[in-house]
């Protein structure tokens, strides 16, 4: 199994927010779409490091930026390294992080939890972070896995727990480090 650094495991949990548009000999683009434009120069310098690009942010409107990788070398490679299947709903945790020691998994859940999950605004009414899988391997207690509002879903809803995912997980997004205050 090929091993992998910090960095690489969080962009690949990040990819979650991804989409994918492949059109053979024509387009090759995995775009990130986000409010935080702060949060995709991060993901853009992790993509430069490791791949030696580094796509291009541009903004959309008054309220969000997209981050464009349109290199093909370089989607093909993210694409293998994430397992990127289309549609997304196809999209697993990749095998590489599945290897990977619970240090380099929990860059890899902290990557998918600033893509994906959300924090409630007020911190003293936290009730849930929304992600799974290694999370029971770090003696969190989700939720069981329901189908909800069109997708399947988690949470931890102990304090204890969320406490401790914000201590030992924690984030790189900047509006969801703004809400850790508590």
């Amino acid at each position: 199994m090929e091993e992998i650094d910090k960095d690489l495991a969080y962009l690949l949990g990040a990819l979650r927010d991804a989409s994918v548009d492949i059109r053979e000999r024509k387009n090759y683009e995995i775009k990130i779409a986000q409010k935080n434009k702060e949060w995709l120069q991060k993901l853009q310098s992790i993509i430069k490091q490791k791949f030696g690009y580094k796509g291009k942010i541009t903004r959309h409107g008054k309220n969000y930026y997209i981050l464009r990788i349109t290199q093909k070398r370089v989607v093909e490679k993210i694409m293998q390294l994430a397992e990127i299947k289309i549609p997304q709903i196809l999209w697993n945790t990749p095998a590489i992080i599945k290897g990977q020691p619970l240090d380099i998994q929990k860059e890899y859940l902290k990557g998918f939890f600033d893509a994906e999950a959300g924090l409630p605004g007020n911190p003293k009414k936290w009730k849930y972070i929304s992600i799974r899988e290694v999370l029971i391997k770090l003696k969190f207690k989700p939720t069981n896995l329901t189908w909800t509002s069109g997708v399947w879903q988690f949470r931890l809803t102990r304090k204890a727990d969320i406490i401790n995912f914000i201590e030992k997980i924690g984030s790189f997004h900047p509006d969801k480090i703004k809400n850790y205050t508590y």
